[in-house]
């Protein structure tokens, strides 16, 4: 029996004439176009995550019957709002109303989301194809099918009576057809904070919705750094711990002797190794073609390195040593694709080593101006909010002010706990920091009073609940 379906992946490839998955699991929603979107806008991709989380999507047509408008600003939701209220003799009501309305809803040409389940209303006008990539990513990575993250979406409660007249009228929703599953999750420690930080979020509405956006942001991100660099270690790589990355406070003055300036656990790494993104996702959905997939009759799954090799041992030495001899066909194969035309030598003897040969042949006989746009997809991802320029250090991974304060309220949620602990929770999440950035954290909390220093053993340190 075959365990690395060749005869597959030299159909898929020598059909196409050029470099493809197969049928293989995407793990990233990003493009080989690079086309920057996603630069300052992340945003605009929250309405389509959380409607397709919902399986809904807006309806063209569902105010179709507004013919006039009463105000300049020809905002059709207010306009239903105020066709479902009976005004008494007042001729000036309807417009006041429509106006007040305009106000309350808008933020400028775009709905404010003044309640969770507004979100479903902000539309997707601009990169179309692209931010749905993202909003279908976002739902079959990060929300994953979790029902408590879909129903902070879809409840209508409210506590105050306008907002409640605002929910009840609009109805410009519809059901959304199903979709081909798309992407799969690999990095559970990671989504399962998330999961954790937004539903307590929840629980705070008025900070919930200012702040969804923002860690939205931040796990995305996250997620696609901690993916290269667990890439980057092979089959050394674990999926199951979250590998934290150093950050700077963006008010601090940093060195080149920082670690957030370090090139292996810093940005410095992400940014010189994204280029090697697309090879990797390529050469490990080759790989993903191989007998463990018998079973599955839709999409295969993404393996990487690190599970299938683990995978291939527990068979036992024979089978593991049948799987090399094949995968080094493969790469004499890949080699002499019309499209590749590679001359890397393959003395490999071992699996791990046959894996970075077959990586090796995908780098060089990939474009290079392809991976390394997609690549740059990371650095669109991060521009604005999480990364920071620092002079002749370069880029460092960056935290401002806003996002520290929502980082520690979701780890330390409603319990006080030792300042050393809330600094594990921030690695939990992929975040950090050296002693000098700890001591700067610890002053600005002090000024803030949310630190305790009050306790049992006389002079340890607590971080208060921020909300």
């Amino acid at each position: 029996m075959s365990h690395l379906y060749i005869e597959h992946l030299n159909k898929h490839l020598i059909k196409k004439n050029k470099h493809d998955v197969g049928e293989v699991l995407d793990v990233l929603p990003f493009l080989t176009k690079r086309t920057g979107a996603i630069k300052g806008n992340f945003n605009q991709v929250l309405g389509e995550f959380v409607r397709f989380n919902s399986s809904l999507e807006l309806d063209s047509h569902a105010y179709s019957e507004i013919e006039t408008f009463t105000t300049d600003e020809q905002n059709k939701y207010s306009e239903h709002i105020a066709s479902k209220v009976e005004f008494l003799d007042d001729s000036d009501a309807p417009y006041d109303f429509v106006r007040f309305l305009n106000q309350h809803l808008s933020n400028e040409d775009e709905i404010k989301p003044i309640h969770p389940y507004l979100f479903n209303y902000i539309p997707n006008e601009r990169f179309e194809g692209e931010f749905k990539k993202y909003a279908q990513f976002l739902s079959e990575t990060l929300a994953l099918e979790n029902n408590e993250i879909k129903e902070i979406f879809m409840n209508k409660k409210s506590e105050d009576i306008l907002t409640e007249l605002v929910l009840s009228q609009l109805d410009g929703l519809k059901e959304a057809k199903g979709k081909r599953r798309q992407y799969q999750q690999l990095i559970a420690p990671l989504v399962k904070c998330y999961q954790e930080d937004l539903i307590f979020l929840s629980k705070h509405k008025d900070y919930f919705l200012a702040s969804f956006p923002l860690l939205t942001h931040f796990y995305t991100l996250m997620y696609a750094m901690q993916l290269l660099f667990k890439f980057e270690q092979f089959t050394n790589a674990n999926f199951d711990e979250v590998t934290p990355l150093y950050f700077a406070l963006e008010w601090e003055a940093i060195s080149k002797r920082r670690s957030a300036a370090d090139e292996i656990l810093g940005y410095k790494f992400i940014k010189e190794n994204a280029k090697k993104l697309f090879p990797h996702i390529h050469t490990i959905s080759h790989l993903s073609h191989n007998v463990f997939q018998e079973d599955k009759e839709d999409r295969l799954n993404f393996i990487p390195y690190s599970t299938l090799y683990e995978r291939i041992k527990n068979k036992g030495v024979s089978f593991e040593q049948e799987f090399l001899l094949e995968l080094k066909e493969w790469i004499n194969l890949y080699k002499k694709l019309p499209f590749t035309n590679i001359t890397i030598e393959d003395n490999s003897e071992t699996l791990p080593e046959a894996f970075k040969v077959l990586f090796a042949c995908l780098q060089k006989g990939t474009s290079s101006s392809v991976a390394d746009k997609f690549g740059k997809n990371i650095e669109d991802l991060a521009s604005d909010q999480f990364v920071k320029s620092r002079g002749s250090i370069g880029n460092v991974l960056n935290i401002k002010h806003e996002f520290l304060l929502l980082i520690t309220a979701v780890s330390v949620k409603d319990k006080r706990i030792p300042l050393n602990e809330l600094f594990h929770e921030f690695e939990k999440r992929g975040i950090a920091l050296d002693r000098y950035s700890k001591k700067e954290v610890m002053n600005l909390f002090d000024n803030l009073n949310i630190i305790d220093k009050k306790s049992d053993s006389g002079d340890a340190q607590y971080v208060k609940p921020i909300l």
